[in-house]
């Protein structure tokens, strides 16, 4: 147990580096735009991962859980939430596209990941 807990935490935190990273390389490119163009790359990169995690890899206890921690802690739910809410009080037309194309998208992206 004390064994899976350890490759848990450090895949999440992996994951959680490799966003950092992306989140800030992304923001320099993309700073004068009110998309949220980091957090949309993420989660659609992690979607399209962890659908070819799931239809590629071995289902075995080290690889779910590793590669589901890293994919967990790189991809993010909260942001993606708080960023549509944030977005929703100044462009409300963008805020709904940001959410409905996210959310499309990363279904799409997935089920890519799932099948190739």
């Amino acid at each position: 147990m004390i064994k899976t807990v350890l490759i848990v935490g450090l895949g999440a935190a992996i994951g959680s580096l490799i966003r950092f990273g992306v989140t800030n390389g992304l923001k320099q490119i993309f700073h004068k735009t009110a998309f949220p163009a980091a957090t949309f790359f993420i989660n659609i990169s992690g979607s399209f991962l962890l659908g070819l995690v799931n239809g590629q890899l071995p289902k075995n206890a080290f690889t779910l859980a590793f590669f589901v921690a890293v994919l967990g802690g790189y991809t993010t739910f909260s942001t993606y939430m708080n960023e549509t809410v944030q977005l929703s009080t100044q462009k409300k037309i963008l805020a709904m596209i940001y959410y409905i194309v996210s959310a499309l998208l990363g279904i799409l992206a997935a089920l890519i990941g799932y099948v190739i």
